[in-house]
């Protein structure tokens, strides 16, 4: 209260901190949650196949072997690759067309699946929305090995995070891409996990998953990259509390003969160090609550404005801003360490004497 701006300045710093903190934890909650039920939305796979390599595939006779491994009923193979369409590079996924409804789920929206059976292009609603296209409509594509070529939309989907936002028959992609490999292998099977890892150890590269760990997995590798931006943005944490450290100094040597007024009158060593420690807390409580109260809401702008990308669900981590809100105090309480110590051990009578 005697510095008030002061005060104020150093208790925005560390809520400009704690927003950007708070918003990117509801915008990572948000997209891990999407990228969850995302999954359990996409397939009806029990074991999902895929390589432990990110930028290449696997053998093209694991569909085979993995089909004849005991308790496999359905198999559907899946290949990755990139095309153009209408100017611009996009990624374009292959599927084996028998039995791919007891694989993939494919909520249709306009047309009819079936249209992958007749060299026709599948793409989701969001894709359909931003590009203005709808069932009939023909689009130029060009591939690397075979040219341009166009193409009739036959359906449109639901976004699906197994198969992206375009969609074509197995068929078609082999017929334009050179020595093609599967990128994934969706199985129905009534055997276990282990089974299948021994039908396909001579694999090594094949990567066997039940659905929940292919959608843990996916989850994984996104918290990783939040982490990342989580310690960038700790950064700003870190200089809000140099200025805690800042104004709790600021605040002994002014009130230096205050203090030793205080310790005349027989306030103890401790006494003075809670003090300064309970300014502490407060700046920081009043800074982190503001800073996640605004934060909060910005990540809520956030996921809203990125949902035609794909960020389906909202998600407010509750716990997560609750550990930030101590973890604030508790940063709050060591920043102040160094100030109150040296306002404990002020001289008495040179404290006194100070003007």
């Amino acid at each position: 209260m005697r510095n008030p701006r002061r005060t104020a300045q150093t208790a925005s710093a560390l809520m400009v901190g704690l927003a950007l903190v708070s918003a990117m934890a509801v915008f990572g909650a948000s997209l891990s949650d999407t990228i969850t039920s995302g999954f359990d939305q996409a397939t009806n796979a029990n074991l999902i196949l895929t390589s432990t390599s990110k930028q290449s595939g696997f053998s093209s006779l694991v569909p085979t072997v993995a089909a004849k491994a005991d308790g496999v009923t359905v198999e559907t193979t899946l290949y990755q690759g990139q095309f153009q369409v209408q100017g611009s590079l996009q990624a374009l996924t292959g599927a084996a067309t028998p039995h791919l409804s007891d694989t993939v789920i494919l909520n249709m929206t306009s047309g009819s699946s079936a249209a992958l059976d007749h060299g026709e292009l599948l793409i989701d609603s969001a894709t359909a929305t931003s590009k203005h296209l709808s069932v009939g409509d023909t689009v130029p594509v060009k591939f690397a090995e075979t040219g341009t070529a166009t193409l009739r939309i036959g359906g449109v989907y639901r976004v699906n995070a197994l198969v992206g936002s375009y969609l074509v028959s197995s068929g078609l992609f082999l017929a334009n891409f050179q020595h093609p490999v599967p990128s994934t292998v969706l199985l129905r099977t009534t055997g276990s996990e282990t089974a299948m890892q021994n039908a396909l150890s001579g694999y090594p590269n094949v990567q066997v998953q039940t659905r929940d760990q292919y959608e843990q997995s996916q989850a994984s590798s996104v918290n990783g990259l939040l982490g990342l931006v989580y310690a960038l943005l700790a950064l700003a944490v870190v200089i809000a509390l140099i200025g805690i450290v800042n104004t709790l100094m600021l605040s002994v040597i002014e009130r230096t003969h205050e203090i030793g007024l205080l310790r005349a009158v027989g306030m103890r060593r401790r006494q003075v160090r809670s003090m300064i420690r309970s300014e502490a807390v407060i700046l920081s409580v009043f800074g982190a609550i503001l800073g996640i109260v605004i934060g909060t809401p910005m990540g809520l702008a956030l996921v809203a404005a990125t949902g035609e990308e794909g960020i389906t669900e909202t998600s407010i981590p509750y716990f997560t801003l609750v550990i930030f809100l101590i973890v604030a105090t508790m940063l709050g309480l060591i920043a102040a360490d160094w100030p109150a110590r040296r306002a404990a051990k002020l001289d008495v009578l040179a404290a006194i004497a100070t003007e």
